[in-house]
Parts: C-alpha cells; structure tokens; sequence
C-alpha cells in the first residue's frame, strides 16, 4: 500500500493554492449556491437482547425444582451473575448445558422463552427519551428552522501560510 502514498504524493505536487481556494469557495464556503449541511438521524432496526425478568428466572427455577431433576435450580444466579438481568440467550445456553441430557430437560427449555414473554423486564422494549437531544416529528418544520450558519472567517491569512520547500 505504499505505493498509493506515493501516488497520492505525487498528485499533490501539481495542486496549487488557487486549485484549494477555489474548491473551498465552491462546496464550503456560505456563500456558495452549492453548499449544503448534513443532519444524520439514525435509529436502529435491530431490536436490543431480550433480557430475563427476575419474575420470568423465579417461574423457571419453580419448574425446575418440580421436574426434581437433582440441579441446583438457584446456582445460575452465580454463573451468569446476580445483578441485573441476563439476557435470553446467555440464560438458555447456561440451562442447555444443565437440562439436554436429563429427561424433560429439552421440554423445560422450551419453557423460557414463553416465561420470558409472559413476565417481561420492565420498560424493555420502549426507547426513554433521551435529555438534551433533539426529536424531529416534522422533517419539513426541521428544516425550515435551520438558520445558515455565521461565516467565521479565516482562521489565518493564505499570506501566512508556511511556503512547501519543494
């Protein structure tokens, strides 16, 4: 990839300070009949890991103990840690490795995920409303609420501007 460096080096030879000012004036600068800005609003389509309620672990460790399948229905509370909530699939990979082999096993893992829908986490699901950010509901309101921006000026004079050696 060097080469590239090298290539781009070289293009950078024949660009003059005109070449600069004149592409800053026509896409930057305010006054340009060309600018524009860029507002990104992004909200994601892939949905957060369902996690498991305190609720939802409770109904199952009662399954569990009344399937009397000689595990300690309460030592996933260690393994996956006590505070919060595990999400779903950590939950069922821990009770997979527990229950595949034992009788009714398979069964009680089907259990948790109609658990998981039936004692749902609080508030799991919703977007909170974030402080200090801004929700657009009308884009043409938005837009029209735009001022143009403050030219700030040159931040040096192009006279001031170290001179390339070669």
């Amino acid at each position: 990839m060097a080469w590239l460096d090298e290539n781009d080096a070289k293009l950078l030879k024949d660009i003059t300070k005109d070449d600069v000012l004149s592409l800053f004036l026509f896409h930057v600068h305010p006054s340009s009949t060309i600018r524009a800005k860029l507002s990104v609003h992004m909200r994601s389509q892939k949905p957060r890991p369902k996690k498991v309620s305190a609720a939802a672990a409770q109904a199952f460790e009662v399954l569990v103990r009344g399937a009397a399948l000689d595990v300690d229905e309460t030592a996933w509370r260690d393994a996956l840690g006590s505070d919060g909530n595990p999400s779903v699939a950590d939950f069922e990979m821990y009770w997979k490795g527990l229950l595949i082999d034992k009788e009714g096993g398979v069964d009680l893992l089907g259990a948790i995920s109609g658990l998981v829908e039936r004692y749902p986490v609080e508030g799991e699901g919703e977007d909170g409303v974030k402080a200090g950010a801004q929700y657009i509901e009308d884009l043409n309101i938005f837009r029209d609420g735009l001022a143009v921006s403050v030219d700030p000026g040159p931040m040096v004079q192009w006279g001031d501007l170290p001179v390339p050696r070669f």
